[in-house]
């Protein structure tokens, strides 16, 4: 710990005091901290009972799942165990997209609600809206994931992250001012790459000397593999916290060899927050089940074995202000057979099957992350799916599907001009608008797909 970390902590605090109000925020940590170590059956209780008041409010306050039950036959007493949630049927992007004003519960300001953004593995677009419980329980359980990771309030560290959308608040003198004084921390956006820039973030982060780098798998892999080839700088810190995409096990020698430290990986999506995180016995995810209960499912949506791949559905227990009930995410995951020798709790996904982003080359050298292309889609209307593929450096090919309200004079312009402009003005374009974008023989989406090698050659 470095002599200041101390201070650095009491600063964080207050600062969350300030903006997230530390009431509820503490309390919800000290509680999620204790609650882990509880046995399973006693946390199925909490989650029950967080369940039971979620599905009360939902029927009698929202439009959308008033529908549903009545559709259903059901009443919000008939679900009295995790199983009976099979009675309701699934929640799909597409119907978020078609009933996002009925999905939020009756007298909700959407002026008092946090707007949500998310392109999505899956590519589909969406808007959605998430409450004050929501955000303090979210919070929360982000601390506690990083504390897992072995995070401490005060400590150096860093993040490698790809979402210009998060990168907002650390931009500007104001922004790095804040991130160094209270947070003690380095924000690096990668959301828009080159080999130069990911060199002078490796040295940058090599003075800084993070004890921790939270960091989009993609983005930390392609730091790892430019140090591999082109050394000359020597970056260690003592664990880095992997999100956003599939960590494999290749990846995870590569990053533990060139960092020497642990790896943490994460799982969560903005929709529902952090979804399962990995602890220090390395055995797999562990479900933070308090907050979000979680199915895996097979095609005819029942639920699937421990050992066997399962698509992976969703319910959050903490936003009322627009409830988000057995969400299918577009993922697939294992839960494992066996209890973590960590002692906690909450059971173990066994692994992540879903999720990775494409890096796209670009003709001068830039590396375009693949949510580099999700965030251009955030503010475009009538939009259902995309698919972005390269198919040589200069040659990319975007795939939309439409949907009501859809401008495409508008959209295919704004799309052109962003991409030559924050991509590469290199770039050949070619649009299509299609009916439907199949998924790959693996039943895996992916929005950006390149067919040309990674490379970090220098930019043109």
């Amino acid at each position: 710990m470095q002599t200041l970390d101390p201070l650095h902590g009491a600063a964080i605090r207050m600062a969350f005091a300030l903006t997230n109000g530390w009431r509820p925020y503490g309390r919800h940590t000290a509680a999620l901290e204790r609650s882990q170590w509880l046995p399973w059956p006693r946390i199925q209780e909490i989650q029950m009972r967080k369940l039971r008041g979620l599905l009360d409010h939902a029927a009698r306050s929202v439009p959308f799942y008033r529908r549903r039950f009545a559709d259903a036959g059901l009443r919000p007493k008939d679900i009295r165990t995790p199983a009976d949630l099979a009675r309701l049927p699934l929640l799909s992007k597409r119907e978020i997209q078609d009933h996002l004003s009925d999905l939020l519960a009756k007298g909700s300001d959407r002026s008092q609600l946090i707007e949500n953004h998310t392109g999505g593995s899956t590519g589909q677009p969406l808007t959605f809206y998430q409450d004050a419980p929501f955000v303090a329980w979210a919070q929360a359980d982000k601390l506690r994931n990083y504390r897992m990771a072995g995070y401490r309030m005060g400590m150096r560290w860093a993040f490698l992250w790809g979402s210009d959308y998060d990168a907002s608040d650390h931009k500007g003198w104001r922004g790095h001012l804040t991130d160094r004084i209270i947070y003690n921390m380095v924000w690096i956006n990668t959301f828009d790459l080159t080999t130069s820039t990911l060199l002078k973030a490796a040295r940058d982060l090599a003075r800084f000397r993070p004890e921790m780098i939270v960091a989009y798998v993609s983005s930390a892999t392609l730091l790892a593999r430019l140090l591999r080839d082109q050394g000359g700088v020597d970056l260690r810190t003592r664990s880095i916290q992997t999100s956003a995409e599939v960590l494999t096990a290749d990846d995870r020698a590569l990053l533990a060899e060139t960092f020497g430290c642990a790896l943490f990986d994460r799982y969560g999506c903005r929709e529902v927050g952090n979804i399962a995180h990995e602890c220090d016995a390395h055995g797999g995810l562990h479900l933070l089940a308090e907050n979000n209960l979680v199915e895996l499912l097979d095609d005819a949506d029942r639920p699937v074995p421990p050992g066997q791949i399962g698509r992976i559905v969703v319910t959050n227990l903490n936003n009322r202000a627009m409830p988000l009930i057995r969400y299918e995410i577009g993922d697939l995951a294992v839960a494992s057979e066996t209890a973590c020798s960590c002692g906690r709790g909450l059971p173990l996904l066994k692994t992540i099957m879903g999720r990775s982003a494409d890096v796209i080359t670009s003709p001068s050298g830039r590396l375009l992350h693949g949510e580099f292309f999700t965030h251009l889609f955030y503010k475009i209307q009538g939009i259902y799916q995309f698919r972005v593929i390269q198919e040589t450096h200069e040659d990319l090919r975007v795939q939309i599907v439409p949907a009501p309200g859809f401008d495409q004079s508008a959209a295919l312009s704004f799309l052109e001009r962003t991409i030559h402009d924050h991509g590469d003005p290199a770039f050949h374009l070619r649009f299509e608008i299609c009916a439907h974008l199949p998924t790959a023989a693996s039943g895996k989406y992916r929005f950006t797909v390149s067919q040309v090698p990674l490379s970090f050659r220098k930019e043109g």
